[in-house]
């Protein structure tokens, strides 16, 4: 299922992630207080926005606990989808090819995903 996030919400679900525990309103400010200007209720808003999208959930505990409700790899997965979708008609092989026509790929890449293709199963890199 496509996940809609924004990208200042993906702030926030980046630290999650990071973090793999619960972390406070005050943790996760903190955190994006060192790299963004946003102001408090910036922060408030994001999070009550990724809450009321499912995405995390906020557990009262003695203080609230915020925690995501998907993980990193579900929701790059979700996307990566969504993105082959819209503009390589579904196709990865289309992807590929155009990262290879436009240079976007170097020798080493190239071969290490000829590596991960010969591997059987292709399934481990």
């Amino acid at each position: 299922m496509p996940m809609k996030i924004a990208d200042a919400e993906l702030e926030i679900m980046r630290i999650l992630w990071r973090e793999n525990r619960p972390l406070s309103y005050t943790e996760i400010r903190t955190e994006l207080e060192a790299i963004t200007d946003w102001k408090k209720s910036t922060i408030q808003t994001l999070l009550g926005r990724l809450k009321d999208k499912g995405v995390i959930e906020a557990r009262q505990h003695y203080v609230t606990l915020y925690t995501p409700n998907i993980t990193q790899e579900e929701y790059v997965r979700s996307e990566g989808q969504t993105f082959i979708d819209k503009l390589f008609e579904g196709s990865a092989k289309n992807l590929v090819t155009s990262l290879c026509r436009s240079g976007q790929l170097n020798k080493q890449d190239i071969d290490e995903l000829k590596a991960f293709f010969n591997m059987e199963g292709g399934n481990e890199l």
